[in-house]
């Protein structure tokens, strides 16, 4: 496979940037091998979006064009390191790595209970949330049929706005692969990446290597973390560069003999998460603004200076291409994606400020049980009503919306109230320390950075996953502190065993993703809750439920049947006991090892592929074009994957639709065009054929 050539491009990367003559006490061989696979790391980012832009400044980005390039960068790589590379490659595989019999068992456990399925669920499962749907898949495959990465007609407007360094190492993938099976892979390395930047900063710190299992721990125990590992979401690449800011900086002032490598390491850093992220330039800020003071302090003027040079130079390198498209097309530098209605706050003012920390904090700490839920929302609604300000108020909530409570463990919503525990109880083990003043500065740049993005965005189901880099740098800082605060060794092995065991559920009962069963599923059969809403296209194609009383139970409602409030609970056994038999909840049950490929699409909405399924059979064979009219973030992808299974590749999608903007994308208009719309309704997407 093609895709090897990267691969191989990674382990180049490692070999060269494995430092063997350094190897000392303090820098282990297993400290130069995680050092190396970081930078190697960043290195296959980089030369990605090289790749990205300079092939589409002369519309070629095509499978011949990016395979030359990968052979280019392997061949460019080994003539500069192949001296170097002949010593580490005999480094590496001969000399012996040491753990600790105990820290070994973990990780091995660590490896096999969570890291192993998360790379098999990554691989074989397909892609399957909204986000990939709507535009993260979406927007590759226009690039791929237009040979570059500029802006095309779309009414799903973040296909075109948001930050593309994710996708783009995904589009070098799917060339080469010739298959999105690999997708998900861009997540999944992040996260083994910053397991590698959670070791070495706390080694930094002089934590032992039992100290930097407990926060790997902690950190793959984080619900969201789990989630997004197997996605196509961009906020674990995002909290990687992130943390690697973080990482270099912390050396920035302790190793004066490589200034200026890590000054570039952390421009590179800064520039890649601004072009993954938006949201790491607002965590990153106070830290910037700190270190100018510092070297102010110091009289570090040369510093100073290099610093603003290669930010620049690299904001410029990486950025700005982006951006100036941004800018030309779409009228803003951030497209309509982030500082506009429904995203930023309407009024920039401390009273919404406080409003949106508030209901921040509530959905971290909220949790699958309504009951408990509505007492959150109780004690917000109080809150709000003490600093006078609506929780409802639709400045400060994405798109006008109510505020609710709701937790839906998946990989855009899931908090995590033990973790907020886990927190809380850190920052009491503070009180007895000697370097108080110390520890209260890492707190307050917390609470600055918290409170910056909470004046900065108005409140949305999703931010839980646009404040991962700071939860995950958080996780860290609880974790030095319990580890090297606590005198009772005892409740650290307690809490081992706790978020080992809290780890299993994220990986082995994902909603999208399920590997022993549906939890939705358990759940609905020990409350014995039937359908919600039964499909009319069911009762049409099931005649056997039109001769039962099961209609009963249900009110139609725009040609659907939706459950009567207020059934005794006798009814609802009865009748959640007879939708089982008769197999309503059968693909509900399935794992997704049972399920086909395509099936696995349809996980986190299986009534679109009955939708889908019905357009594509009468579509005309002899019209292999579309014209494809879109609903704001709508599931587009899945007419990619049904095109190429129905016209064998030979076909072409774009839009003739007026949206605003130019483009640089292959828009013909074709008298053997279709046009094809996809439409909303309750978030069950249908798609028809348009007169």
């Amino acid at each position: 496979m093609y895709i090897l050539l990267i691969l191989l491009a990674f382990i180049l990367l490692s070999l060269s940037f494995f430092e063997s003559d350094s190897i000392s006490n303090e820098h282990s061989y297993l400290f130069k091998i995680r050092l190396a696979t970081i930078k190697a790391f960043i290195g296959i980012a980089f030369f990605s979006y090289i790749i990205c832009e300079i092939l589409s400044l002369f519309n070629k980005f095509s499978f011949n064009y990016v395979l030359i390039s990968w052979i280019l960068i392997n061949g460019i790589i080994i003539y500069f390191n192949r001296e170097k590379t002949k010593i580490n490659v005999f480094s590496i595989f001969f000399q012996e790595v040491i753990i600790p019999k105990k820290e070994k068992n973990i990780l091995f456990l660590i490896f096999f209970l969570i890291i192993l399925p998360l790379l098999l669920l990554a691989i074989f499962i397909p892609p399957n949330n909204w986000d990939s749907m709507a535009y993260h898949l979406p927007r590759i495959q226009h690039w791929i049929q237009n040979g570059n990465v500029y802006p095309y007609p779309t009414n799903i407007t973040r296909q075109i706005a948001t930050s593309p360094l994710s996708e783009y190492i995904i589009l070098n993938f799917q060339v080469l692969a010739s298959t999105d099976k690999f997708s998900n892979l861009v997540q999944y390395f992040a996260l083994i990446n910053i397991i590698f930047l959670t070791s070495l900063i706390l080694k930094n710190y002089k934590v032992n290597f039992k100290g930097q299992i407990f926060a790997i721990l902690a950190i793959c125990s984080l619900p969201m973390v789990l989630f997004q590992s197997t996605t196509t979401q961009t906020d674990l690449l995002a909290s990687f560069y992130f943390l690697c800011f973080i990482y270099y900086l912390i050396k920035l002032n302790d190793d004066v003999s490589k200034t200026k490598t890590n000054i570039i390491l952390i421009a590179i850093s800064f520039s890649l998460g601004m072009l993954t992220k938006y949201t790491v330039a607002l965590f990153a800020f106070p830290l910037i603004i700190y270190q100018l003071i510092l070297f102010l302090k110091q009289k570090k003027y040369k510093e100073i200076k290099l610093s603003a040079i290669y930010l620049v130079l690299f904001l410029l390198v990486i950025l700005v291409p982006f951006l100036t498209r941004n800018y030309f097309f779409l009228g803003t530098l951030t497209g309509d994606n982030i500082f506009d209605a429904s995203m930023s706050n309407a009024v920039f003012n401390f009273k919404n400020m406080a409003s949106n920390s508030i209901k921040h904090i509530i959905d971290f700490i909220s949790i699958p049980i309504n009951s408990y839920n509505d007492i959150l929302l109780l004690i917000s609604n109080k809150l709000h009503t003490l600093i006078g300000v609506s929780v409802d108020e639709p400045g400060n909530n994405w798109s006008g919306s109510k505020f609710v409570v709701n937790n839906y463990l998946n990989e855009d919503t899931a908090g995590s109230l033990l973790h907020f525990l886990f927190i809380i109880l850190s920052f009491t083990l503070i009180y007895n320390t000697k370097n108080k003043k110390k520890y209260i500065f890492i707190i307050l740049y917390f609470f600055i950075s918290f409170l910056l993005f909470s004046f900065v965005f108005r409140y949305s189901p999703w931010n839980n996953r646009l404040f991962l880099p700071l939860q995950l740098l958080l996780i860290i800082f609880s974790s030095y502190l319990f580890h090297t605060h606590t005198k009772n060794k005892n409740i650290l092995f307690i809490l081992n065993v706790f978020m080992l065991f809290l780890a299993i559920f994220p990986v082995y009962f994902n909603r999208a993703k399920p590997i022993i069963g549906n939890p939705f599923y358990i759940r609905r059969q020990i409350t014995y809750s039937p359908k919600g809403e039964l499909d009319s296209l069911i009762l049409n194609t099931n005649p056997i439920l039109k001769k039962t009383n099961l209609l009963s139970y249900y009110n139609l409602v725009d040609s659907n049947y939706v459950l009567k409030p207020n059934l005794r609970k006798k009814e609802r056994i009865t009748l959640f006991k007879y939708e089982d038999s008769i197999g309503l909840f059968d693909t509900d049950k399935k794992t997704v090892f049972q399920k086909t490929v395509l099936e696995n699409y349809f996980t986190e909405n299986p009534s679109v592929q009955k939708n889908i399924d019905s357009l594509f059979v009468k579509l005309p064979e002899n019209k292999n074009r579309i014209d494809l009219r879109t609903e704001y973030d709508s599931y587009e992808y899945l007419i990619w994957v049904y095109s190429k299974k129905y016209f064998n590749n030979m076909f072409y999608i774009g839009s003739s639709e007026n949206v605003g903007y130019k483009s640089y994308s292959k828009n013909l208009k074709d008298s053997n065009f279709y046009s094809l719309q996809i439409s909303d309704k309750n978030r069950n997407w249908t798609y028809k054929v348009l007169d």
